[in-house]
């Protein structure tokens, strides 16, 4: 390690201008500082403001002379041990004598020659300049050896994380604290199916205002190239000013004191992102500093490694632990209905025993078609596909439907719900998502309270956000848990005597569907058999109430009539006079729907294929369409492809249901493109086909489907 030192000062000190200009003039050729003073003041003002190596002190000056000037320096802590070189024409003994009881380290005749002179200066100038470097190489070191106690304090704290999040957050600060800069960014991007980039912000006191704001712009191009090329790179401010394209378009000026950057690389190589570094506290980035960042993202990167390996068998250990609760939560409604069936169907039982069988029956499928739409949201959000419909919305219509299907459960256990609303609360949201986020929610509440206890449900506002809080009484949660009580798969009780049922996803929707609204959610608990409560906030429509609101009865009847079931639910369930044509591959579902249809006086043409479908449709015209999508061979699409080609005097406006299994919205859109008019999510419910048949056919005699199609609208009924 070499530390460089530059020119050094030496002080001349003389009351005649000739004699300062003579000096000036031996001294040149050694090429460092000369500062030339005219009295005892003057160079004492000199040493309070600069370091010198020598100094050249006349004896006979006005007012202060040589040894009073010099008995002043000496009295100075930092210029105690400055070496003094006395020039006079006195060759008295005396005047040598004091000349050295004043420290003095030599005393030149005058006249002298100037290659002694020169001589002599050199020796304490290479003194100087060797204590110096001596000097800032023990500096050097000092700082070198905290930031290696910095590194090593930073590897605990990094490996000390329990998540991947909170160690790039834990990276990023010791990055800023070991190089000692103002900005650190660290990006982790993992190349795995479904996993998101990470990237955490460190700013410094400096930034202070930028702490709950968007942080300053950071060299995302500069960024991308160290990743690029897998190596580190490190800028001065001025190289940064001389290539703005380098920086984001935006960003303003150069960072100042410039900027480093290291890549983060797994075992076999691969770049896993990078730390970024920006303003240094003092000065301009340097060797050093990029040692120690390299050093950094070594212990980093094999930090990540580590804890995405320990996640993978975390996720395998849970996934195992799902898969066996998926399997008995699955089987567990399975047995009731296939043990119901089978019993009615052997039984001769009263017509009482019959419903309440029919009940059972009804009441599982339910249940198993809620864990599959639950299944199909994680999949959604899984995939990046979970879709939000937002729009202006009264939060508190929504909430009230929520509680309000939860109600009868809540009732049957002898729980009391008490319900707190600001009905002015508005938010730009997804009614159906926030229902489910509210009706999660309480229905978490409702599993873990105790029988005869009380759940409380309160909206209000807080600040800028609408605050959803549901408080129960019930068994609270663990210390130990609590952070991860929105993770997937996650619950405090997986073992097979665990006393509640449950596939734990229903919360890790509820931090889904809330952040996707731009919103946050935390649980809070004092420990177990304390009661949990878990606050979600959305950002407010905005201050007052808006006209798209009216009371909250009007808006929660808006939240009904806006779902399509309950608009088909209305339409008439008489279907005498109607011939509908019915496409499904799956004999049980055929009769089923065939079944429905019939009991409300349809008749109805029932076939497995498109193929069999085009057939009867050619033999006698249907009124009404209902296609399965999925089938083997040919499937809808195709079907209704060829229908639409013929013209409309032959059947090619014929009113068409979609039936399918997937609810995404664009299998909805390619529907509508291919030539349906309605979508419906299989199972569907009896009133829901009928009523879509119903209203199928009374458009069409209006004359309203080829208009809505040309429009590019339809409709979507859903179980």
């Amino acid at each position: 390690m070499r530390a460089e030192v530059g020119r050094v000062n030496i002080l001349v000190v003389d009351d005649r201008p000739e004699q300062l200009l003579s000096l000036e003039a031996v001294l040149a050729p050694l090429g460092e500082n000369i500062v030339k003073a005219a009295s005892g003041r003057e160079a004492l003002r000199c040493l309070l403001q600069e370091e010198f190596a020598v100094i050249l002190l006349d004896i006979n000056m006005p007012e202060i002379d040589g040894f009073e000037t010099a008995t002043l320096v000496r009295q100075r802590r930092s210029t105690r041990h400055t070496p003094i070189i006395f020039l006079t024409a006195h060759t008295e003994r005396l005047y040598v004598e004091r000349s050295y009881s004043l420290g003095a380290v030599d005393y030149i005749m005058t006249p002298f020659a100037p290659e002694v002179l020169r001589t002599k200066v050199s020796v304490f100038v290479d003194l100087f300049k060797k204590t110096q470097q001596i000097r800032l190489q023990a500096e050097s070191l000092r700082a070198h050896a905290e930031q290696l106690q910095r590194l090593n304090r930073a590897a605990l704290t990094i490996n000390a994380a329990l998540s991947l999040d909170a160690m790039v957050a834990a990276i990023t600060d010791a990055a800023r604290d070991v190089a000692g800069a103002h900005q650190a960014m660290t990006l982790v991007k993992l190349e795995r199916p479904g996993e998101r980039a990470r990237t955490a912000v460190s700013l410094s006191e400096r930034y202070a205002t930028f702490q709950q704001e968007a942080p300053p712009p950071v060299a995302g191009r500069l960024s991308a190239f160290v990743c690029g090329r897998n190596r580190p790179l490190r800028m001065t401010q001025r190289e940064l000013a001389q290539h703005p394209e380098w920086l984001d378009e935006g960003a303003g000026t150069p960072p100042p004191r410039g900027f480093l950057a290291v890549p983060l690389t797994a075992a076999d190589g691969q770049n896993i992102g990078c730390i970024q570094l920006s303003d240094r506290r003092d000065g301009e980035f340097a060797d050093d500093d990029e040692t120690v960042l390299v050093q950094l993202a070594q212990l980093a990167s094999i930090a990540i490694q580590n804890c995405v390996h320990a996640e993978a068998r975390e996720a395998n250990r849970l996934k195992d632990e799902f898969l066996a609760t998926l399997s008995h939560e699955l089987r567990s409604p399975l047995n009731a209905i296939l043990g119901w069936t089978h019993l009615l169907r052997s039984e001769p039982f009263d017509e009482q025993r019959v419903s309440h069988g029919l009940e059972v029956i009804e009441r599982n499928v339910a249940a198993q078609t809620k864990l599959i739409e639950d299944l199909l949201d994680v999949s959604r959000v899984a995939t990046g596909k979970l879709r939000i419909n937002a729009a202006p919305m009264s939060l508190a219509s929504v909430v009230e439907v929520a509680i309000d299907a939860i109600r009868p459960a809540a009732e049957a256990k002898r729980l009391t719900i008490d319900v707190s609303l600001d009905p002015a609360i508005e938010v730009k949201g997804d009614a159906d998502r926030l229902q489910q986020v509210v009706s999660n929610l309480t229905s978490n509440a409702l599993k873990f309270t105790r029988p005869g206890d009380h759940i409380l449900v309160s909206l209000r506002r807080a600040g800028a956000y609408a605050e959803l809080t549901v408080r129960d009484t019930g068994e609270g949660i663990a210390p130990d848990f609590l952070p991860f009580v929105f993770e997937r798969f996650r619950q405090a009780d997986s073992t097979s005597r665990r006393a509640h049922a449950g596939l734990g996803i229903g919360l890790s929707l509820v931090r889904h569907i809330v952040e996707a609204h731009g919103g946050s959610v935390v649980a809070e608990s004092p420990g177990l058999q304390k009661g949990s409560t878990f606050v979600v906030r959305l950002p407010l429509l905005g201050i007052g109430r808006s006209p798209l609101a009216g009371s909250p009865r009007e808006a929660r009847s808006r939240v009904h009539a806006s779902h399509p079931s309950h608009a088909c639910s209305a339409a008439p369930s008489d279907l005498g006079g109607l011939h509908v044509l019915l496409v499904e591959d799956d004999a049980d579902a055929r009769e089923l729907l065939q079944e429905v249809l019939s009991q409300h006086r349809a008749e109805v043409t029932a076939v497995a294929s498109a193929r069999e479908a085009l057939a009867a449709f050619v033999a006698a015209r249907p009124h009404v369409l209902v296609s399965d999508i999925a089938m083997p061979g040919e499937d809808g699409y195709e079907l209704i492809r060829a229908i639409r080609q013929c013209p409309p005097h032959a059947g090619g406006d014929l009113p068409a249901l979609a039936l399918t299994a997937y609810a995404r919205k664009e299998d909805q859109k390619r529907a509508l493109d291919a030539g349906f008019h309605m979508h419906a999510t299989k199972p569907i419910e009896p009133a829901a086909l009928v009523a879509a048949v119903a209203s199928l056919a009374a458009r069409a005699r209006a004359g309203e489907l080829s208009r809505a199609r040309d429009r590019g609208s339809s409709e979507e009924i859903n179980p």
